[in-house]
Parts: C-alpha cells; structure tokens; sequence
C-alpha cells in the first residue's frame, strides 16, 4: 500500500489542512496540479483562493431603510482564469467527488464517454439547432438504455473539432458496456473508457505513441475497479479518501479543458449539463444571497449596474475599489444594522440610492466618517 505522501510526491494534488477531503471545497489545494487524464495539460492549473476577476459585474444592494452599498460579483464565465479555478475547486471537484462515492455504491466505475456524429450532419453542428439535436439524441439514447435496465446518469460538455464540427463529452454513470455495443446504440463513433489515474512509478505509463491498450494497462482505476496498475502492480490505498479526491481533481481539470478550449462555438454557451439524478445528487448548489433581512424584515433590493470593466471604461473617474466595502446613507438619513455592527458608514451627497453612483466621483469621495 502506498500512502498520502507518494501521490503528493508522484505529482498529485490534494487539499491541505489535513480535513477530510468529502468538505473538498472549504480547502485550497496545493500549487503544483496534477497531470491530465488523457495527456499533459499545456502548464499545469494553480487552484487557490478566488482572485480578482476582471470582468465581474457591479450592483447596488438597497434595504428598506434607503441605505446602500455596492456589490460586486463575479462573472463566473469558463473562459476567465480566476473564476475557472475558484470553480474547479468549489464545483466541480466536489461533483465528481460524489459522483465517485455514487459510482462506488452503484457497484459500477465512472466512465469518459465521447459521441461524435456524421460530418454533415445536424448533429455536430456549432449552432442552437445542432445543440437542440444532440440533447434529444442524448435523451433518446438515455431513454433506451434505462428502459433495458442499465443505469445511465451523465455530466455533459460539448467540444468543438478544428474542424469546426462538435462532439460531446461525458463523464457518466453506467454498468460495464464495450466500444463496440455503445456505437450500435449511440449509431456513430463513440468510445468509452474508466476513469483513473496514471501509475505514478517512473517510466510504467507509456509515452504519446502508445497504443490504448497499453495506456489503460497502467491506469489505475478506482473501485469496483481493479484499484492497482495491471503493469506493474502498484497498489493504491483506495480507504484513504484523499486518494479519491486526486483522482477527482484530475478528472475535473479535464473536463474544464473541454469547457475553455478556444473554439468557434457559434450561437452555444460553453457550459455542463447533467441528467437529472446526476444534478440532483452530485451538484454542487449555489450560495444565495440571504433574504429576508433580519434587521429591517424586509428583503433588500439589488439594481444591476453594469460589467465592472465597462464601467471603469466609460467613466474613468469613477473610483469604485476605493469605496468597496462602505455603505451609504442618503442625506437627511443615517446608518443601520443590515450589514453588522462592523459596517463602515459613508454620509451620502446624494439624497437618495438612485443617484449614488455620485459617491464615487473623486470630488465627493469620502472616507467613513465623512473624511475626504
């Protein structure tokens, strides 16, 4: 058996603190990331803490009081660096996290399912109508493995070819089903194999030119997996947790690499879908925003402003990171107790939220207390 500290040292990532790896998204992991599932990812992803996104949006939170403060939230777009990695961390590690444990007690392995589709078909189409034609295929396909009794829930992203033409990636829950009965049902090319790791000894995974034959014989597969490289029987301790959580975040920096790939993606969001179990089960639910407040027993307001960055663009003397985590009161008002007896309050020039945007203008920029 191997321990925790031979993964770290085989280039592993697990979370620190020493915390039980299943609260995986209360944890910044370590620097170093691990290597891709299928091959070496171009520079390896530092995942910590969330780091200013430059393209986040800006809002005013109004309470019942008339007081305000200004907000500023994330764009949480795959495309943007900050807000990828915080989502890795906080999202989609934790997903397949408990798609592993599901997968485990199911008595079946998590699989990396690819479906393509004919070249000239509307099936493989960069646009709504081809988006529409691949979820009612995936529905349909679903549908008749269910109805046969085999369990089939999935995580889904669309990847675009060079050639401009899109296939799909899944990570899904399903019993055992070789390539070839999973091209008859599916009626294209398709290819589906269990997740794992890459054996860590030293020169057991083959190079880029290996067959797949050979790459899957020094995968470690998690159980009911085998849980040990069939080359040369390195052994995995599969009831330390962390070890599952670095297979997690393998296959997670995988399948983000499907989500920020730059790729003409005419008329479709990159973004995941899920089966409705899967979602039910694995997802990893949005924090919202509290409500009502208990202070003024009301539920505060929020106007949208606009992008951060445009509003920085267009009006350049604004100086929004100078009053960020002040509220206001208008004048002839006065501070609350919405936000916290730690709140730093800021005299308004303006008599009412509408036009507070004021407040931010170098003339009238004032510290707490009313100090310019």
């Amino acid at each position: 058996m191997v321990d925790v500290a031979a993964y770290m040292a085989a280039g592993a990532v697990l979370p620190d603190g020493g915390l039980n790896p299943f609260d995986y998204g209360l944890n910044p992991t370590a620097e170093n990331g691990p290597t891709s599932l299928v091959k070496p990812l171009r520079g390896n992803v530092n995942i910590g803490k969330r780091k200013s996104c430059p393209d986040g949006y800006c809002f005013q939170e109004l309470c019942s009081d008339g007081n305000w403060r200004w907000r500023w939230v994330p764009c949480e777009k795959w495309g943007c660096k900050p807000c990828r990695e915080y989502r890795i961390t906080h999202e989609l590690v934790p997903e397949i996290i408990e798609a592993l444990k599901w997968a485990r007690e199911s008595g079946v392995t998590l699989k990396h399912i690819v479906l393509t589709g004919p070249a000239d078909d509307i099936l493989t189409e960069a646009s709504p109508e081809g988006s529409e034609a691949r979820r009612s295929r995936l529905g349909k396909f679903k549908l008749a493995l269910t109805r046969k009794g085999k369990m089939f829930e999935y995580l889904k992203v669309a990847e675009s070819h060079k050639s401009g033409r899109i296939h799909s990636h899944l990570l899904g829950l399903t019993s055992f089903m070789a390539q070839r009965e999973l091209q008859k049902r599916w009626g294209f090319r398709a290819w589906i194999e269990a997740v794992g790791m890459r054996c860590p000894t030293p020169g057991c995974y083959p190079g880029r030119g290996a067959s797949a034959k050979a790459k899957r014989l020094s995968t470690i597969v998690p159980p009911p997996g085998k849980g040990y490289c069939g080359k040369c029987g390195y052994t995995v301790d599969w009831d330390n947790p962390y070890n599952w959580a670095a297979v997690a975040e393998i296959v997670a920096l995988e399948m983000s690499k499907y989500l920020t790939k730059e790729a003409s993606m005419a008329g479709i969001r990159k973004q995941m879908t899920c089966s409705r179990a899967w979602g039910d089960r694995c997802k990893v639910k949005p924090e919202k925003m509290p409500s009502p407040c208990s202070e003024c027993a009301d539920e505060h307001a929020f106007s949208f402003v606009g992008p951060s960055n445009r509003i920085e663009l267009e009006y350049p003397s604004v100086r929004t990171a100078a009053t960020a985590g002040l509220a206001y009161y208008p004048t002839r008002g006065g501070p609350c107790k919405c936000w916290g007896e730690d709140t730093q309050w800021v005299p308004s020039v303006s008599p009412r939220a509408s036009s507070g945007l004021v407040d931010h203008l170098p003339l009238f920029n004032v510290g707490p207390g009313g100090d310019g």
